[in-house]
């Protein structure tokens, strides 16, 4: 089992960002990309940190995707 799942359930929309980050897109580009704002991104990626239980450091989420390349393989 890897660490996605032994912490929170990530929603499939935080799934979908986490694709973006790891596919190198800004949060503006994923806002764009999704037509909301980019604080909607800022705000999911917080989620998304807080659910990993990650150190609220700036490439705390793109360290924990290069560590976690399988995520994406399920």
């Amino acid at each position: 089992m890897n660490s996605f799942k032994k912490n929170k359930k990530l929603t499939t929309t935080e799934i979908q960002i986490l694709k973006d980050i790891k596919n190198g897109l800004s949060s503006a580009q994923i806002a764009k990309n999704r037509n909301c704002s980019s604080r909607t991104i800022e705000k999911h990626r917080s989620n998304i940190i807080f659910k990993l239980k990650l150190p609220s450091t700036q490439n705390a989420l793109l360290i924990w995707l290069y560590k976690n390349p399988k995520i994406f393989n399920t």
